[in-house]
């Protein structure tokens, strides 16, 4: 019989070997997972998530926001939100004034390009009080976003020396990106949104996240998400939010997270902050989802919609008392109901008690399911925050009030259901303003007493809002209007505008697309050419000059327009401003004739000795070093003004005029 197999006798590892088998046993996931992350950034794997890129202009290195950003929030969304064109110099210049604006559409300016917006309002009116600082106004508005994004944000911009940052942000809390209703949450835990914004910065996440969007996009319904529509309608499809649920407490509590966040964030590095409360509109927007009746019926069988049409009906006739009975009697039904407490505000409204009209709009808007606007609640989270040293609250809502008929804010300051027009846009650059004044940013209590004196005509009439950029407000808030959740269905819109409406025609091609914003400012700036209209076209070209601040075209442009209006100081600034940011001949020329021309030959001298750094022909050389020779002889620099004639006498023994001149000058 064979012998009995023996048992193979376990081989014991030394306690060195099992340290070393652990070790790669739990390195080896790890070495993978860092030499894959060095592969994806060696290969530039995924958008590039940075806050800034940096561009080089006329030799400077600049920073402007980075249109890729876009990427950190919106994942699952066709959606290229615009990105602000406002740069800044790197590395930050000693003296230079440095403002972050931070938040959402409203920061953006919609429904106007970022010329429109409170930054523009707020910078060009801190340039016309300081015009001998240099002011730096930042603009990192981006639409449908919300404070998950300004917290992300404001981490990156610490990094690049603020003096001031300044946040309008609250009305997207529920369906901005990264909301918690919205459909482009990562989930309803503040913590797990903030550890998705700072995991987004590997790009072996991002692999995963896209792997994941991939997949599940093979699986989820076609339904979940509506293809078309505005971004409005995209976010929030199918997510309503009655006041006071849990989703609503929610999304209070990480708003007030955040803000706690942002604030520490700033406190942390020495930075103020100025933080805005939320405007909507009150008297003119009922509630965008009123909610359904409870279909409860009360004892005395009278229910919710009987009293609300009996309202109604009343109201048709001129019965405004009775209709008012009507709908507080709906409102004891069903107190959530924001259609019953818009329409008592309605009654409240026209028989004169703006006080008890008020609380009702404002109950109305708090309680629509449909949560656009910021409700009382998120409002005094933003309240609190005030401290008087370091974190600043501007109750904006108290100040459109101020600026409303009857205190009531309606449609006086505002395009649709929060947006303002330009005239509150204009406001809230003013208030930002003001604000910076109270707590003495930017410059002492005394300066700003002896600076802050232009009168508020004169910051209106200069504003970066032309004609055109009205034309397209409206034309985007009637287009906005047109469909959900302002009507049901959608209102067809194509209108043909006679070909004599020049402008017509331009603001139809930037609203749908078709051109952008500038290509329709040049547009209409050749128009206003061809019409001779002079100031129309100042204004157009100041605009331009407002969002390309970088390009020497629109200075030239708009200075020759100042000479044709023979506004020569006018003429003078401008172009001064123009050699700050590219020196060109066409400016030292001008510069250097209206100089000689009033009696100033030194300033003469000094813009056309510059004249001669550039590339000139033969014929411009002599006729610049004429002007030059002239300039020296009026300086009474003879010896130096017929140097310079024989100089030209060099290149053109011929030229009459440095011949004569030269003749003059050594006669006995």
């Amino acid at each position: 019989m064979p012998a009995p197999r023996q048992r193979d006798t376990p081989v014991r590892l030394s306690k060195a070997k099992r340290r070393t088998f652990t070790f790669i046993t739990l390195a080896s996931p790890v070495a993978f997972l860092v030499l894959l992350e060095m592969g994806l950034r060696l290969f530039h794997y995924g958008p590039d998530l940075s806050l800034f890129t940096t561009e080089e202009v006329n030799g400077r290195r600049y920073h402007v926001m980075n249109p890729e950003v876009r990427s950190r929030y919106f994942a699952n969304m066709d959606f290229n939100p615009s990105t602000s064109v406002d740069d800044f110099l790197v590395p930050k210049p000693a003296g230079r004034y440095r403002i972050f604006c931070l938040g959402a559409s409203t920061t953006v300016g919609y429904p106007y390009w970022y010329n429109g917006s409170f930054p523009t309002f707020l910078r060009d009116r801190l340039q016309m009080i300081f015009p001998e600082k240099a002011i730096e106004v930042i603009n990192l508005g981006m639409t449908a976003t919300n404070s998950f994004t300004v917290v992300d944000m404001a981490r990156d911009v610490v990094e690049y020396e603020p003096d001031l940052i300044i946040v309008y942000d609250g009305h997207n809390e529920f369906y901005g990106a990264l909301g918690i209703s919205s459909n482009e949450s990562p989930g309803n835990s503040r913590w797990l949104t903030q550890s998705y914004l700072r995991l987004l910065h590997l790009r072996t996440f991002v692999l995963l996240r896209d792997v994941y969007g991939l997949a599940a996009g093979l699986f989820r319904s076609r339904a979940t998400v509506p293809s078309r529509g505005t971004m409005m309608e995209k976010l929030s499809h199918g997510n309503y939010i009655p006041y006071g649920s849990r989703t609503y407490r929610v999304a209070l509590s990480m708003f007030e997270g955040n803000l706690a966040e942002l604030t520490t964030l700033c406190r942390k590095n020495g930075i103020p902050l100025i933080v805005s409360t939320q405007v909507s509109n009150l008297r003119d927007q009922p509630p965008l989802l009123p909610g359904n009746s409870t279909g409860r019926t009360p004892e005395n069988g009278v229910t919710f919609n009987t009293l609300l049409n009996l309202g109604l009906a009343r109201l048709r006739n001129g019965k405004i008392d009775s209709a008012l009975a009507s709908f507080r009697g709906a409102v004891l039904q069903d107190s959530l109901r924001g259609d019953a407490h818009f329409l008592v505000a309605r009654c409240l409204d026209s028989l004169g008690d703006r006080n008890s009209a008020r609380a009702e709009y404002v109950r109305a808007r708090d309680y629509d399911q449909l949560r656009f606007r910021t409700s009382s609640d998120f409002n005094e989270a933003i309240r609190v925050l005030e401290n008087d040293r370091d974190v600043f609250v501007l109750d904006m809502e108290r100040v459109f009030q101020d600026h409303s008929p009857d205190s009531l804010i309606g449609n006086t300051l505002m395009m649709e259901h929060l947006h303002p027009n330009s005239f509150g846009y204009f406001l809230m650059g003013e208030a930002f303003a003001r604000q910076m004044r109270r707590h003495h940013l930017l410059a002492s209590a005394e300066e700003w007493s002896a600076s802050d004196t232009i009168a508020p005509g004169e910051f209106w009439n200069m504003r970066s809002v032309s004609t055109l950029d009205e034309m397209i407000a409206r034309r985007r808030t009637e287009i906005l209007t047109s469909g959900w959740p302002f009507v049901s269905g959608k209102v067809p819109l194509d209108r043909s505008l006679p070909a004599a409406d020049t402008l017509g025609q331009i603001a139809e091609e930037v609203t749908h697309g078709r051109w952008d914003w500038y290509r329709g400012h040049r547009e209409a700036a050749g128009y206003y050419e061809r019409r001779k209209e002079w100031d129309s076209l100042a204004r157009e070209q100041r605009v331009l000059i407002s969002q390309m601040p970088l390009d020497v075209d629109p200075y030239l442009s708009l200075a020759h327009v100042y000479l044709l209006q023979k506004r020569y100081q006018a003429m003078v600034r401008v172009l001064l401003r123009s050699q700050t940011v590219q020196p060109t001949i066409l400016a030292c020329r001008a510069l250097g004739d209206f100089a000689l021309q009033t009696g100033k030959p030194l300033e003469a001298i000094t813009q056309y000795e510059r004249m001669s750094a550039f590339e000139q022909t033969s014929g411009e050389r002599l006729e610049n070093g004429y002007l030059l020779a002239l300039a020296y002889l009026r300086a009474d620099m003879r010896d130096r003004a017929a140097g310079q004639l024989r100089k030209l006498l060099e290149l053109d023994p011929k030229y009459k005029p440095a011949a004569d001149l030269l003749s003059r000058l050594t006669r006995p």
